[in-house]
């Protein structure tokens, strides 16, 4: 068992939500603990003790941990047997562990902003809402059929296919351009869904360097539930997604109240059809042949997401498998797709310039989103050309809203982000860049990764995908630690009222995790800085970009994204220019009371000192400069007599490292005499909790320091101290910092 996965079993025995913490069990790579969770039944439950929704007053849950933790986060499992006529479960195959959705953003991002509790926090409430029926709540809209995963994705507007779809019942057929790769399919319906006579499949093949893949024309069968003395079919009850076949397809039609008779003859027609039309060879196709289903089904709710629209659709890709032998027994397929709304042009960000001079120089951009997408661009055409783009997501029709470069109407693969910023740079006429379809997290993690996607003469490396899980990737990077590159975070807060700039000093002397708790910690004493940071209150929410498939993200204007990357640039640009500075600098701009421009500052930041803790396994202890200096001229100030206070900081478990970032200052009761010090209570709760609030929530109290005039290590009565401070932290591991006048020494306790 390794020291992480202990870790995680210590953190899980703690939790007061959990009955029982397994033993860890080996999976392949994966290491799997089963946690009983206590769940809240409603009364009229209890003596039987399981709800009317089917769930046990005792669940028996799984944590499946990757190999890669804690840097991924793990994966919650239910029993096999668990009802799966619940919503908010993943798509679920019969003999597996049910996946509850626990949350609309990745849970990586959970885990490095919250910690492993909040993923068991996350798991339990989602039993007692499913215990009490409450998982969807019809007065915030009813939420669309989960899925995750999928092949294949099928853009059109539900709005104009749900008016288009007969109401009396009869299927409408219609057409579709596709491409098709390894059974997938990108497909967009036809813009006039105009109804098809006897419609055909047509494939044009190919076999090249991107292997077998095929493009054409498919039909698009659409079908609805008809009316009844002119009132809409109604389906008022959750249905998980279990269509994997023709079989289940036909199944989930009926329950629908849609004529599956119809369905199955229209289907077998159009396939008969296709491989005996005479311009068409079947032994040529790729992938077999397409057809793609749409089911339209009236809700008793709007959607979530798509206000004023009760009428969910629900597209299938259906797959005949032809063989020459058998023509006529077709292997055939069926898998439930994405919906992506078809999108509309969006103007996007323009131009800046600088001279020539000083613009070869390598760059990385690692993100190409809609912040990094925009400093790319911004950085390509004021001549920087030797960039390399990094960057595993596809673009999506609504990225198009905030993204910099829009794709194509004719395009219908779904081209890769990293590459669309290659091409644009082609454009003009940078013929050095280079596009990485890749992790960004494993590339910081990986040193054979690190070495083919960081140019061995990088300059500089652009951090802009806010990924917390990016973050923590760069702060454990040893290959990033030897790599002459520096790396630079840009960000935004508060709906784009805030951006920042993380630029880490020279070989790495303070880090960007250093400078983030750096920049919470001025939120402290500069108030405009805290509001901004904290904005309206708003955390992200989801924007759903077709009825089932949605986007975790901040709702703001493509012009404050543009302001922020085009001042975050210039910043970037004067740095590549006149030189980068060697200590790390926090660049920090505000938007001003109109929200039309941002008003800028920037503080450098002195190497941090760091120590390592061999007590409790090991802990890292980072004190940044500005600590280091305060407790020095405390420290001098009192001698001979000696000095302390309370330490303020951030502590990351899964990485074992503690950040000090702050002080908070002893009390005026506190005792300073030569050889003792004892730090007073009067108003010191009040202090660290106004602290802790003022950091927004990111900075806690880890523990004291004090002094040692004489020098000489933590002595008995040091350790006693600490020890009573590590049971009052419940858990978490607790700092006693001496100064001495030859440096700093650190002991961590952990009740």
């Amino acid at each position: 068992m390794t020291d992480a996965i202990a870790d995680a079993i210590d953190q899980l025995n703690r939790h007061r939500g959990l009955t029982r913490v397994s033993a860890p069990r080996i999976q392949g790579a994966d290491t799997l603990i089963e946690i009983d969770v206590g769940v809240e039944l409603p009364s009229r439950s209890r003596a039987e003790g399981v709800s009317a929704t089917g769930i046990r007053v005792i669940e028996t849950c799984f944590l499946v941990f990757p190999n890669d933790w804690p840097l991924s986060a793990p994966r919650a499992f239910l029993r096999e047997d668990f009802p799966l006529n619940l919503p908010h479960i993943n798509p679920h195959q019969a003999g597996q562990l049910v996946s509850p959705c626990l949350f609309e953003g990745s849970l990586d991002e959970v885990l490095h902003r919250f910690g492993l509790d909040a993923i068991v926090d996350q798991l339990i409430t989602w039993l007692h809402k499913a215990a009490a029926g409450s998982l969807i709540d019809l007065e915030q809209g009813w939420e669309p059929t989960r899925r995750d995963s999928c092949p294949s994705t099928v853009v059109f507007s539900a709005e104009n296919v749900a008016a288009v779809a007969p109401e009396e019942g009869s299927p409408l057929m219609v057409g579709a351009n596709y491409v098709t790769m390894a059974g997938g399919l990108y497909a967009r319906l036809d813009h006039d869904l105009n109804a098809k006579i006897d419609p055909v499949f047509d494939q044009t093949s190919h076999n090249d360097q991107l292997g077998k893949w095929g493009g054409g024309h498919a039909m698009v069968l659409i079908a609805r539930a008809p009316k009844v003395n002119g009132r809409p079919h109604i389906i008022g009850h959750y249905q998980p997604e279990t269509v994997v076949d023709l079989s289940t397809l036909l199944t989930r039609s009926t329950e629908l109240g849609i004529d599956r008779a119809a369905m199955a003859k229209i289907l077998d027609s159009y396939y008969s059809r296709s491989i005996l039309d005479p311009k068409q060879d079947p032994k040529t196709w790729a992938h077999g042949v397409y057809a793609i289903v749409i089911l339209v089904v009236e809700r008793p709710a709007p959607l979530v997401g798509s206000p004023g629209r009760s009428t969910e659709v629900l597209p299938y890709v259906v797959r005949y498998e032809y063989s020459a032998k058998s023509p006529f027994e077709p292997n055939t397929t069926v898998h439930p797709a994405f919906h992506a709304h078809s999108l509309s042009p969006a103007l996007l960000a323009r131009t800046s310039g600088l001279a020539a001079t000083d613009t070869s120089k390598s760059l990385v951009v690692i993100g190409c989103g809609s912040l990094g997408s925009k400093i790319g661009l911004h950085l390509g055409r004021a001549g920087f050309g030797a960039m390399t783009f990094i960057d595993n997501e596809a673009m999506a029709p609504h990225n198009a809203a905030r993204h910099a470069l829009v794709e194509a109407d004719m395009v219908l693969a779904p081209p890769r982000k990293a590459a669309l910023m290659k091409s644009a740079f082609e454009k003009l006429s940078h013929e050095q860049t280079r596009a990485l379809d890749v992790d960004a997290g494993r590339v910081f993690t990986d040193p054979v990764q690190f070495a083919n996607a960081i140019p061995a003469n990088a300059t500089l490396i652009v951090d802009a995908t806010a990924s917390l899980k990016v973050l923590a990737s760069e702060v454990c990077s040893d290959a990033l630690t030897g790599s002459p590159a520096r790396l630079a975070r840009v960000a935004m807060y508060g709906q784009g009222r805030c951006t920042v700039i993380l630029l880490e000093g020279n070989n790495r002397s303070s880090r960007v995790d250093d400078l983030t708790a750096f920049l919470f910690e001025q939120c402290r004493s500069n108030t405009s800085l805290r509001s901004a940071i904290v904005g309206d209150g708003v955390d992200p929410t989801r924007v759903f970009v077709g009825d089932n498939c949605r986007s975790l993200t901040t709702p703001m204007s493509d012009a404050t994204v543009s302001r922020s990357a085009a001042d975050a640039t210039l910043q970037l640009e004067r740095w590549l220019v006149d030189g980068l500075p060697a200590e790390a600098r926090l660049c920090v701009g505000i938007a001003d009371a109109a929200g039309i421009g941002m008003s800028w500052t920037s503080a450098g930041l002195g190497p941090t000192v760091t120590l390592d803790v061999a007590e409790d396994k090991g802990w890292k202890i980072r004190v940044l400069a500005p600590v280091a200096r305060a407790i020095h001229t405390d420290a001098t100030h009192w001698s001979p007599k000696e000095s302390g206070g309370a330490l303020l900081g951030r502590i990351s478990y899964e990485h074992r490292t503690i950040s000090i970032a702050g002080l908070v200052d002893a009390p005026t009761d506190s005792v300073r005499k030569r050889g003792r010090f004892v730090l007073g209570t009067a108003g010191l709760v009040k202090q660290l909790r106004e602290a802790h609030e003022k950091s927004v929530g990111y900075l806690a109290f880890v523990g004291t320091w004090h002094s040692h005039p004489q020098g000489g290590p933590h002595s008995g009565i040091d350790r006693e101290t600490l020890r009573k401070i590590a049971e009052d932290a419940g858990g978490l591991p607790a700092v006693s910092l001496v100064w001495t006048p030859t440096g700093l020494t650190c002991a961590v306790d952990r009740w």
